[in-house]
């Protein structure tokens, strides 16, 4: 019994490093593509011009985060949720003993899904950063917002 439960560990642990390696070679293809989006933020992105796009992916690629890098935090300690921003997770992860280990397993199979909805947030937040600075940038080619009207209403 002892040696099977040794080899489902030992299995388990292969697979996180596979599939860190492979998410390491997919993130290293897509850096810096529409593809490497979530599909939220895709069509924004293609509609901007090529200043802001470049502006928009120099923020975006600087924050976000990776599914191997993910299932290396997994692997010690459970770190994965610190690493994704959710700290509430992180706490609740280690109190219940990842779950008294099925939670530990199940997230062996959503980390791709953790950093992709990560990710949304990071590219959400890079979008709205960009909007609001090129409002206070008439040049920029933007539509400019008009501060609002000083004059006294009559009532």
């Amino acid at each position: 019994m002892k040696a099977v439960i040794t080899i489902i560990g030992l299995a388990l642990i292969a697979y996180a490093i596979f599939q860190a390696y492979k998410s390491s070679q997919k993130e290293s293809k897509e850096l810096g593509t529409v593809a490497s989006l979530p599909p939220s933020v895709q069509q924004a992105v293609i509609a901007m011009s090529d200043s802001y796009r470049a502006s928009f992916f120099a923020e975006y690629d600087q924050k976000r985060k990776k599914t191997s890098i993910g299932y290396v935090l997994w692997f010690i300690f459970g770190f994965h949720y610190l690493y994704y921003g959710k700290v509430g997770l992180q706490f609740a992860y280690w109190f219940t003993f990842g779950g008294l280990g099925v939670w530990t397993l199940i997230d062996l199979f959503r980390m791709p899904s953790i950093a992709r909805q990560a990710n949304e947030q990071i590219a959400r937040l890079a979008l709205q950063t960009l909007q609001i600075g090129a409002s206070f940038n008439p040049s920029a080619g933007q539509r400019r917002v008009d501060p609002p009207n000083d004059k006294p209403m009559l009532s």
